[in-house]
């Protein structure tokens, strides 16, 4: 049951969509743990919850975030603070400040074309999705989730826009997943051809989470190959430009000895006034990467309960091999939002949590079909959920997408 296409708004890049490049599905242990569903309301603040032990790791402790190794020889290419407002709005087709040198590219026909193309896009996806999330939220989701300040998003990708949009009060979010962090360069000291190239692969990457609500791994690594600006940040400049941010920081950095690296955004949210962080560390999430190096956990712990997001996540959270990450976020949340692709039912204990549907569950789509959850579609078929007016994960068709929120009791 694969989702259907969409035309693309970004004309421009008259690409289609290409298959998922994915980690081949593992068996999966078919026991299933019976839940009770409760109506979540007047839900208290959460207690403080700690984090549980990682195997061959010494107790989690929060380490400082420190600069990258080598970071001060390229420190003049890095670009500024003052500037990096402007380089997210120019590279998210959107106006700079009359001052900035890059006013002077805003009137290459290229960018023009990448402007109108990235304002066709958002504006759809404004449209379609992201409105109709924020109405849903209002209702559902922030009376339950308002006591965390928190987002914590694992298998993310770059992908802050859905994280705002879901969570708007927090103040602190925090994304993890594997593809990579490089700094950016004063944008001004890019070779022109570069740079429109750049715009261009921007475009590409951008595609598919604008047209179906999720990044491709495959759209990201051809994006970093390709691209003179490497890695999430520039993603993550474009989403925070589009969702009306200010950058007032960016920082470099590594967790732990086995260098986590990762990036810290300082921003400010016009709407509340109030400076916000957005942490991206790229970590390895398996058991394996995470026996290696639990810095990012640790980093966690200091964060408090959280509001944790979990979306196209390539039911990684379903095998074997992803014990250690599903049972950290079970431990520190204070709620869960996540489609099917996220933890299984079974590991919900229903002593601790209260589970709320919404939307239809019709399985997974066809390239995790083995993932297909029978004790889902017999709470779908019992509880008569609410309809969801938007697409989530991998279903951007409402009608056939799963919604699953997740409230410790």
């Amino acid at each position: 049951m694969n989702t259907a296409p969409v035309p693309g708004a970004l004309g421009v890049v008259g690409r289609t969509l290409v298959g998922l490049a994915l980690i081949a599905s593992m068996a999966l242990a078919t026991d299933s743990m019976p839940l009770a569903i409760a109506q979540a309301q007047n839900v208290a603040p959460p207690p403080r919850l700690s984090a549980p032990g990682i195997p061959g790791q010494p107790a989690a402790s929060t380490q400082e975030l420190s600069p990258l190794p080598g970071q001060k020889s390229v420190q003049p290419q890095i670009i500024q603070p003052s500037n990096a407002t402007d380089a997210a709005r120019y590279l998210a087709g959107m106006p700079v400040s009359p001052e900035s040198p890059l006013t002077r590219f805003t009137s290459d026909p290229r960018w023009i074309a990448h402007s109108n193309a990235m304002t066709a896009a958002f504006s759809k996806l404004e449209q379609l999705q992201l409105s109709n999330i924020r109405t849903w939220r209002s209702e559902f989701l922030e009376p339950v989730t308002r006591f965390s300040r928190t987002c914590l998003y694992f298998f993310s990708g770059p992908d802050f826009l859905y994280a705002d949009t879901f969570y708007p009060d927090c103040d602190t979010y925090v994304l993890v997943s594997l593809e990579p962090v490089e700094s950016i360069p004063e944008l001004q000291s890019v070779p022109p051809p570069l740079l429109q190239n750049t715009l261009q692969n921007l475009e590409n990457s951008l595609n598919t989470i604008l047209n179906f609500g999720y990044f491709e791994t495959q759209d990201l690594r051809e994006y970093s190959q390709r691209s003179q600006l490497k890695g999430v940040l520039p993603i993550i400049f474009v989403f925070l430009a589009r969702s009306g941010k200010e950058i007032s920081k960016v920082d470099y950095s590594f967790l732990g000895k086995g260098g986590v690296r990762g990036v810290k955004v300082t921003f400010l949210d016009p709407t509340t006034g109030v400076h916000k962080a957005l942490y991206y560390f790229s970590a390895d999430l398996s058991d394996d990467g995470l026996k290696r190096n639990s810095a990012v956990l640790r980093f966690c712990n200091r964060l408090g309960p959280t509001n944790s997001l979990l979306k196209a996540a390539s039911y990684l959270l379903h095998q074997n091999g992803f014990n250690i990450a599903r049972n950290y976020l079970l431990q520190v949340s204070a709620s869960l939002l996540q489609d099917d692709s996220g933890i299984p039912l079974r590991y919900y204990n229903p002593g601790k949590w209260t589970l709320r549907f919404f939307g239809t569950y019709t399985g997974p789509i066809n390239l995790f079909k083995s993932f297909y959850q029978r004790d889902l579609l017999q709470y779908y078929t019992t509880s008569s959920p609410k309809p969801l007016p938007f697409g989530f994960g991998y279903e951007y068709n409402r009608q056939d997408a799963t919604l699953i929120l997740a409230l410790r009791r």
